[in-house]
C-alpha cells in the first residue's frame, strides 16, 4: 500500500511540473498573440487598400505593359513558398500546411521553405529547395522578406516559373485558421464595369504608376500573409497549451482522488491491524 502511495505522489509531482510549463507557455503565447494580432489588424486596412488600388489601376491601364501579368504556358514548373513554424508545440498548425503543400506540389516544382519544421518535413529531397532562405526565423526579419520579394519578381520576369504560389495559414479567429494556397504571380487583371465611363487620372504616367505600384503590392502581399501566418501560429500554440493545461488539471484532480483513497485504505488497514493485535493480547 505504501508503494502505491509513493507512486501516486511521484506522478502528482511530475504532472505538477508539466502543468507549470504549459501554464507559462500559455501565458507567453497569449501575450505574443495579442502583439501580432494588433499588428495584423493595423496592417489589414493598408494591405487591402493597396490590393484594391492595384486591381483598379490594372483594370483601367489596358495599354500598359508589365511582365507580371504575362503568362508562360510553355513552362510547367511552379514555385511554392511554404510558411511553417520554427518552434513546435502548436498543435496541427504545421500538419495542415503540409497537407495542402503535398497535394499541390509536383516533382518538377521548386519550393522555398520558411521555418525549421518545414525544412525537417521536406528534408527527403523529393522537391528542389531554394537554399537561400533557410535562415528565416520570424517576420521581424525585414531583410529576408525583401530578399524573397526580389527573388520572386526577378525569377518570374526571367520566365523561370509558370506560377508562383504562397502556402500560408489564413486567420479566421483565434480558434479557426485554415491552410491556404494563394497565387502571387502572375497578377490577374480583372475587367471592371465603370459606370462613369472613364478611369482614374494617372500621374505621372500609367506605365510609371504601374511599375512603382506593383513592387509595393508584392512586398505588401507577402508581408501581410507572413504576418497572418505568425498570428495563426501563436493562436495555435496558445490553444494547444490551454488544452494541455486543462488536461493536466483534470489528471491532477483524478490523482488526488486516487491518492486520498489509497491513504484512507492504508489508514483503515493500520487500524484493523492494531485492533487485531489488541484482541490477540
Amino acid at each position: 500500500m505504501s508503494q502505491q502511495i509513493t507512486r501516486i505522489k511521484q506522478r502528482i509531482k511530475s504532472v505538477t511540473g508539466a502543468l507549470k510549463v504549459t501554464s507559462a507557455m500559455k501565458l507567453v503565447s497569449t501575450v505574443k498573440l495579442r502583439k501580432w494580432k494588433n499588428k495584423m489588424l493595423a496592417n489589414n486596412d493598408y494591405s487591402s487598400r493597396i490590393s484594391e488600388i492595384t486591381e483598379e489601376i490594372l483594370s483601367c491601364a489596358e495599354k500598359v505593359k508589365t511582365p507580371f501579368t504575362k503568362t508562360y504556358p510553355q513552362i510547367k514548373k511552379n514555385l511554392y513558398i511554404i510558411v511553417s513554424s520554427t518552434l513546435g508545440l502548436c498543435g496541427a498548425y504545421n500538419s495542415n500546411i503540409f497537407k495542402v503543400a503535398e497535394v499541390a506540389l509536383k516533382k518538377e516544382d521548386d519550393v522555398i521553405i520558411l521555418g525549421r519544421k518545414g525544412l525537417s518535413h521536406f528534408e527527403n529531397g523529393q522537391f528542389t529547395q531554394v537554399e537561400d532562405f533557410h535562415q528565416y526565423v520570424s517576420i521581424e526579419d525585414n531583410i529576408i522578406i525583401n530578399h524573397i520579394t526580389n527573388f520572386v519578381t526577378t525569377q518570374y520576369t526571367k520566365g523561370q516559373y509558370h506560377e508562383i504560389h504562397l502556402i500560408y495559414s489564413e486567420y479566421k479567429n483565434s480558434l479557426v485558421f485554415l491552410a491556404k494556397d494563394a497565387i502571387i504571380l502572375p497578377v490577374q487583371q480583372v475587367s471592371k464595369n465603370n459606370a462613369l465611363g472613364f478611369g482614374p487620372i494617372m500621374e505621372p504616367s500609367p506605365q510609371e504608376l504601374v511599375d512603382t505600384l506593383l513592387n509595393l503590392y508584392f512586398k505588401t502581399f507577402i508581408y501581410s500573409k507572413l504576418l497572418e501566418s505568425e498570428v495563426c501560429e501563436q493562436a495555435a500554440r496558445r490553444n494547444a497549451m490551454e488544452n494541455a493545461t486543462d488536461n493536466a488539471n483534470e489528471l491532477l484532480d483524478d490523482l488526488h482522488i486516487e491518492f486520498n483513497k489509497a491513504r484512507q485504505a492504508a489508514i483503515t488497514q493500520e487500524i484493523t491491524e492494531i485492533v487485531g493485535s489488541a484482541e490477540a493480547l
